[in-house]
């Protein structure tokens, strides 16, 4: 009998916005905010092995948020090979992707026959214990313009969404920013959860891209993390007529209607947002 193989898709999710919230089961815990999900993201690939491997990009990787989440569904080894459109600690959730789509595929290879609560809820399990990521998992698992009004693993926590068509949105990168060592700062986590309440209320009071892109913004001033090049990338693209923010946690810049203010900082990507969550393919 021939090998099963899965294949599923998630797409790379940008927060805006968010409120860490963490507690002892990390099923209930994660993070309140606004994000949207691109049409790139990553494709992974799932079959029986004699070892578990992890393949990203063609090398062999530890990946632990993967391995984690692969630990959590099945004591089988795999051989997992993710293929990312996105470039890993620069604020575009790769981490939770590449979990994720795993989780999808795994399940398919093996037969496991779990529902996507329990596959996507693996993914945000294993993403908050190694602290590669809190909310990602939920926005990638429904897409679009996923608000997290209440912290949780999808299904659990509490979500709503701003309509959205699929928007083009650029976006360039300059260094990594580890989320690991943002979210075991204490004094940090107190900054970003007093902005991260006070920017998600605005929110509320218009909930659309633009409003969105303008408390993003705001947000990614009040907690200053931004680099030089990002706090100038931004500024340009207002004066250009467009809106932009900082993709959490990374040194990226995402813009919507840049007009072409981005180029003068570098390789300039594009991608769309992507109204539909992770699927198999």
């Amino acid at each position: 009998m021939q090998n099963k193989i899965g294949k599923a898709f998630a797409p790379a999710h940008i927060s805006g916005i968010f409120i860490i919230d963490i507690k002892k089961d990390p099923s209930l815990s994660g993070s309140m905010g606004c994000g949207i999900c691109l049409e790139d993201g990553a494709v992974t690939e799932v079959r029986p092995s004699k070892e578990t491997i992890i393949r990203i990009n063609g090398t062999v990787m530890k990946a632990p948020t993967t391995l984690s989440a692969i630990g959590l569904l099945t004591p089988e080894p795999v051989f997992v090979d993710t293929k990312l459109g996105i470039p890993i600690g620069a604020g575009f959730g790769a981490s939770g992707a590449g979990a994720l789509s795993a989780a999808l595929s795994l399940n398919e290879a093996l037969s496991l026959d779990l529902t996507f609560k329990k596959v996507a809820g693996a993914a945000h399990c294993a993403e908050v214990t190694n602290m590669t990521g809190l909310g990602d998992v939920t926005g990638m698992t429904f897409g679009g313009m996923v608000i997290r009004k209440k912290a949780g693993a999808p299904f659990r926590g509490i979500i709503d969404k701003i309509p959205s068509r699929n928007t083009k949105i650029s976006w360039i990168g300059f260094n990594e920013i580890s989320t690991r060592s943002i979210l075991s700062d204490e004094l940090k986590k107190k900054t970003i959860n007093r902005a991260g309440k006070s920017r998600l209320k605005e929110l509320f009071k218009k909930p659309t891209i633009e409003n969105f892109m303008i408390q993003s913004a705001a947000f990614a001033k009040d907690i200053e993390l931004m680099s030089t090049r990002v706090k100038d990338a931004i500024e340009a693209v207002k004066a250009a007529g467009g809106l932009a923010s900082q993709a959490m946690l990374g040194d990226t810049v995402f813009a919507i209607n840049d007009n072409g203010a981005l180029m003068e900082f570098g390789e300039v990507h594009e991608s769309r947002i992507s109204n539909a969550g992770a699927h198999l393919i």
